[in-house]
């Protein structure tokens, strides 16, 4: 990448040869001078022979801008800009320029070699940073501009090279605190360890019923004991991860990039890449917007929901009632639910229903409510965070995890010990 430090668009100019051409023409006619004459014409006709070849051999000049599709808030990335010299005049200075919109609409200047050859192919760069939030931005279009050899005029040409950028949401690497690296292997214990199922985890045994097969019955202890019994065995649990979030525009907290659902984008973000990176199926929910799968291909689930979470606003029409009421039964036991909400639900029994409903089947729930006393609010005046702490204690209560979060909090310290799991 060259210096965007910029010489001046013209280091000299035409206008001064062609008026000298002009007074030795009316000193030829008043004077009736040949020499004059031939000067002046001379004077005239070599310009705008240059600027001819110049507009001429700006139709074979061909450029292509080679940027990548997608990138991270707060990502630097590195543009290339590729000329081609398809005339037969050689280009001088030429440069390019072009406004990265992600830089919060920024100049860019790209400066080639001195001199680009006929045929020659040069490419140059540039970096731009993303400092824009999570969305998708147009780039282009791109102007290129070159002079003559003696710096008489300059050219340019505009190229529409339209194209998109993605810029995901920020998000932090999670490190677990479970002896196997695994951020759902405490859960998945506690429920293989107190759920019947037909994984091949010893659980109890029990009397024998009627349509036990008999290759669960367990002879020694039945002999023991003088009447049948089986064997049971702990269901197997899945590490599947769904995460529930809530673009209700009632639900919305805060503003800007320091708002309710911008702080649940970057959890989900996280979480999803934490689950992805260990080959668990990561599900997303969010009104009309989700995304996910399975994990077959490396970093397939996890492109999918970010792909999803660059398009959330906070206008869907939906309560996060009415998004569980369709997805909730598509959690299988086992698995991981976390629901990051607002605290309008707190008198919902729908909610409340769901989430028992959940919980019975065997899912782990984790509860992320954010705390309205901490963000600002254009609407409605801030509850007394004692209000919030009971709603918390509730949910532990009913067998719950539920976590506090507060007005910039990241992922990280969110999730940075395990939370509280009660039976």
């Amino acid at each position: 990448m060259r210096s965007s430090v910029l010489p001046p668009r013209n280091a000299g100019s035409g206008v001064p040869v062609v008026a000298l051409g002009v007074l030795a023409l009316a000193a030829a006619v008043q004077h009736r001078s040949p020499g004059c004459a031939a000067l002046g014409l001379a004077l005239l006709l070599v310009p705008l022979a240059v600027y001819v070849l110049l507009r001429r051999s700006l139709r074979g000049v061909t450029l292509e801008r080679i940027a990548p599709e997608k990138a991270s808030e707060g990502d630097t990335i590195e543009v290339e800009v590729r000329v081609r010299n398809g005339s037969r005049m050689s280009l001088f200075h030429p440069r390019a320029s072009e406004v990265y919109v992600p830089e919060v609409h920024a100049p860019k200047h790209v400066l080639f070699p001195c001199r680009v050859e006929p045929g020659e192919t040069v490419t140059e760069s540039y970096e731009g940073t993303c400092l824009l939030p999570r969305g998708v931005y147009s780039l282009g279009p791109v102007t290129i501009s070159f002079s003559d050899p003696f710096g008489w005029f300059q050219v340019e040409r505009t190229f529409p090279c339209p194209a998109r950028i993605k810029v995901y949401p920020w998000f932090q690497e999670l490190r677990a605190a479970e002896r196997s690296g695994d951020c759902l292997s405490a859960a998945l214990a506690d429920l293989t360890r107190s759920v019947a199922g037909d994984s091949t985890e010893f659980l109890s045994v029990r009397e024998y019923r009627i349509g036990d097969p008999l290759r669960r019955v367990h002879w020694g202890l039945t002999a023991h004991r003088g009447f049948p019994v089986v064997r049971e065995y702990a269901r197997s649990a899945r590490g599947d991860l769904f995460l529930f979030l809530d673009p209700y525009r009632y639900a919305f907290l805060g503003v800007g990039k320091g708002s309710s659902l911008e702080l649940s984008v970057k959890i989900a973000a996280s979480l999803a890449a934490h689950a992805a990176r260990r080959r668990h199926r990561v599900r997303l929910h969010a009104g009309r917007w989700a995304g996910g799968g399975p994990s077959d291909a490396a970093g397939a689930p996890l492109t999918a929901i970010l792909d999803a979470l660059v398009e959330v606003r906070p206008d869907g029409e939906r309560p996060i009632e009415d998004v569980l009421d369709q997805e909730a039964r598509q959690v299988p036991p086992g698995a991981t639910a976390v629901l990051m909400v607002s605290p309008y639900v707190r008198p919902s029994r729908r909610f409340e229903g769901h989430l028992g409903a959940l919980r019975a089947r065997g899912v782990r729930v984790v509860l992320v409510v954010f705390d309205d006393a901490t963000f600002p609010s254009l609407y409605e005046t801030r509850r007394a965070g004692s209000e919030l702490e009971e709603y918390l204690a509730r949910a532990r209560a009913r067998g719950l995890e539920a976590v506090r979060v507060r007005c910039g909090a990241s992922p990280r310290t969110v999730f940075a010990a395990p939370v509280r799991r009660l039976a």
